[in-house]
């Protein structure tokens, strides 16, 4: 349980330019965060247009610079809200669990004909292959072996065990450790380091926050839309709505 005395920075990284929802959601977590238990003491923003690089300088600026007790990671095309907010701040513990996400959605179909969303939670199934955390359990604190770094908690604590744990080593690199240069991601690799340093992960599945992406109002789109609400205003007639 986070202590009142206990304070947090947030953190992101762009391009130089960000949208005005996540600006928006940005204020809100500012202006609101004392008053709803999560006061943010300072921000870190890091632009530039590589995201290992981007998020290993803000990383390495949080642990040596700042002294806050969290830091609150948040992409640049997320929407904050204080409810998802204030259930990660509930939930997260410097003992039992320094690091905790929350819940955002991606597609792989980005243009495709019709997004097909999946939280961006993972378990490991091997040194290449993650599988989504689907279905997603209802509002539950789940343990989980790696995430997205659009909506994260961690605590200073884990700092000096991830460190001793991959020395020398960069945290947010895009291809493991062997010689094949797989591509992996950086956020994953943070967090299978952070799994090397025996240092748990965790997800509160309700706190859900929105992911800003672009997709394609197509008629397939528009077909199953106006084909759900066909069906809604049926199920409606038959039960004398």
């Amino acid at each position: 349980m986070i202590q009142k005395n206990e304070t947090v920075a947030i953190g992101w990284c762009d391009n130089g330019t960000t949208d005005g929802k996540f600006t928006e959601g940005l204020m809100t977590a500012v202006i609101t965060g004392g008053a709803n238990g999560m006061p943010i003491h300072t921000s870190i923003r890091v632009q530039g247009n590589q995201i290992g690089r981007q998020r290993q300088v803000l990383f390495d600026h949080w642990a040596d610079k700042i002294k806050t007790d969290w830091i609150l990671w948040v992409d640049s095309d997320i929407v904050l809200n204080t409810d998802a907010m204030q259930k990660l701040w509930k939930t997260a513990d410097k003992i039992n669990r320094p690091v905790v996400s929350g819940v955002y959605f991606i597609s792989k179909e980005n243009e495709g004909s019709l997004m097909k969303p999946y939280p961006v939670l993972f378990n490991d199934v091997s040194e290449y292959q993650i599988q989504y955390v689907h279905p997603l359990p209802d509002n539950e604190v789940i343990k989980i072996d790696n995430a997205g770094f659009g909506f994260v908690l961690m605590h200073k604590s884990i700092l000096p065990k991830i460190r001793e744990a991959n020395p020398g080593k960069g945290m947010f690199v895009e291809t493991g450790d062997g010689d094949d240069d797989h591509f992996i991601g950086e956020d994953i690799i943070f967090f299978r380091r952070m799994k090397k340093a025996g240092i748990p992960l965790h997800a509160h599945t309700g706190a859900i926050v929105k992911h800003m992406k672009r997709f394609s109002l197509d008629y397939d789109y528009y077909a199953l839309y106006w084909a759900n609400e066909h069906l809604k205003n049926k199920l409606k007639e038959q039960q004398g709505e």
